[in-house]
């Protein structure tokens, strides 16, 4: 089951990783239409994410690399909750319509996340 929900999570985030890497204004559009639940959804999808990569960080050969995303994605989805949504939006939007170049290695580090994850299952 713990591989099934791997899978599906690093699809997921490999598929929108690519996605932002070809269209950035993936990103901008991602992030201007969603609302207060979307953005919360976001924020405790990244703190679950973080969740699962601190457990199975112990398992795996690069243990160290798995804590320390671990807990960056826990860190910054309960900072995003702490902000409030006004903020959040704000703080994103301001990202999202910088450089396109900054978006695609953002995506790149999406890939290399979804990439990681496949590796681990």
């Amino acid at each position: 089951m713990v591989k099934l929900i791997l899978w599906l999570l690093a699809l997921t985030i490999l598929a929108i990783s690519i996605a932002v890497i070809v269209k950035p204004q993936l990103a901008r559009d991602i992030t201007e239409r969603l609302n207060e639940t979307g953005y919360a959804v976001s924020a405790w999808g990244r703190i679950i994410i973080g969740l699962i990569l601190l457990l199975i960080a112990d398992t795996r050969a690069w243990n160290i690399l798995f804590n320390a995303l671990g807990v960056l994605l826990v860190l910054v989805g309960a900072y995003t909750l702490f902000i409030g949504f006004e903020r959040s939006k704000a703080l994103a939007l301001k990202i999202v319509h910088g450089n396109e170049n900054f978006l695609r290695a953002s995506g790149a580090v999406g890939v290399l996340l979804g990439l990681l994850l496949l590796s681990a299952s």
